[in-house]
């Protein structure tokens, strides 16, 4: 059956990255998002045709259905229930966490932006040629590792208030509040978002990593309700016969 269901598996990995994409054109954040829990519903009534033919049809010999009788499977996938609720939980945990993964994505595109803003008008201040500041706080950051220091030796704390006071006072007054605020709201962020036992769902890493077992689930729980919807199917889309393909 995997290499029937290869199309809809790769259709829905490929939603799942693209809500992953964020780029910032001209200062404005750009993200596909697509709707991953409309991409969720569509992988699974795609799938629906696939795993009733390779594991719960008893029709010897057959090599599929019609086009008529799988578009009446698909249609069908919301009254059947062929997975139950898994479908649901799936797309109701991806769309949570790849949201906030897109989040976190975007507001790292913002500090970026800040900070490439705040080193451009380091270099050049209303016009002002700031490169001897710009070349303190170069200087400042990398001379330990140039040096051969370990990265966690600081340089002197008096070095550093000259620089603060000579070139990064007035940024600092103007920036310190928005930007400790956005520090801290990430950090909150990416905290939630590393924890294994997420209760808020907000876990991306492990929900992906779960989704192939999530999907066995559910197609186990289709052949385990095999008669169930077997009886559903004959009901809605009628009998086999005549809507199948011989080998």
């Amino acid at each position: 059956m995997s290499v029937y269901s290869k199309a809809p598996i790769e259709t829905f990995y490929s939603d799942i990255r693209r809500a992953f994409l964020v780029n910032v054109t001209d200062g404005e954040i750009v993200s596909p998002n697509p709707d991953i829990q409309s991409s969720a519903t569509l992988f699974f009534t795609d799938l629906f045709p696939l795993v009733y033919l390779h594991t719960l049809s008893n029709t010897e010999s057959v090599k599929d259905f019609s086009v008529e009788y799988k578009s009446c499977l698909k249609e069908s996938t919301k009254d059947i229930l062929p997975f139950g609720d898994i479908p649901k939980q799936i797309a109701k945990s991806l769309a949570k966490s790849l949201e906030a993964t897109r989040i976190l994505f975007q507001a790292f595109a913002v500090g970026l932006e800040v900070l490439n803003v705040t080193d451009v008008i380091l270099v050049n201040d209303n016009n002002r040629n700031n490169a001897e500041c710009h070349d303190a706080l170069v200087k400042l950051t990398y001379c330990p590792r140039c040096l051969g220091s370990a990265e966690h030796v600081k340089p002197c704390s008096g070095y550093c208030l000259n620089v603060l006071r000579g070139c990064l006072t007035s940024y600092v007054a103007e920036l310190d509040s928005p930007w400790n605020s956005y520090v801290g709201s990430t950090e909150k962020l990416v905290n939630a978002m590393k924890h294994q036992n997420d209760e808020d769902g907000l876990n991306a890493d492990g929900i992906i990593r779960e989704l192939d077992n999530r999907i066995s689930e559910a197609i186990m729980h289709a052949m385990t309700k095999g008669q169930e919807i077997d009886s559903k199917r004959v009901w809605v889309c009628g009998s086999l016969e005549d809507e199948v393909e011989l080998e």
